[in-house]
């Protein structure tokens, strides 16, 4: 399996991950990855095709997607579901003028 194949099928995977943890970062991610098919096409249209380019290319999308997969790791799952529950249970106070 190519490069680019393994990483569409990462990419795939942390998206529906974060969209089974309840985080709404499938605008980001998706930006994200149209800007790296897009550098990829690129790196490819010069003269045959561009190997660094590539291999750059690649490796910015790897180091996203590390990102995106430790957001809904356990502990940061743990931590925004604490999180949500203070949120929840705080008991808001207005501030009253003097």
């Amino acid at each position: 399996m190519s490069a680019a194949l393994k990483l569409d099928e990462e990419y795939r995977s942390i998206r529906a991950t974060l969209i089974n943890a309840g985080m709404n970062m499938t605008g980001s991610i998706d930006a994200l990855y149209r800007d790296w098919q897009r550098w990829r096409s690129k790196s490819k249209s010069f003269a045959g095709v561009d190997n660094i380019a590539t291999a750059n290319a690649d490796q910015w999308w790897r180091l996203h997607l590390a990102q995106f997969r430790s957001l809904a790791d356990a502990p940061h799952s743990a931590a925004r579901a604490e999180r949500i529950r203070k949120d929840r249970n705080a008991v808001r106070t207005r501030t009253r003028p003097a």
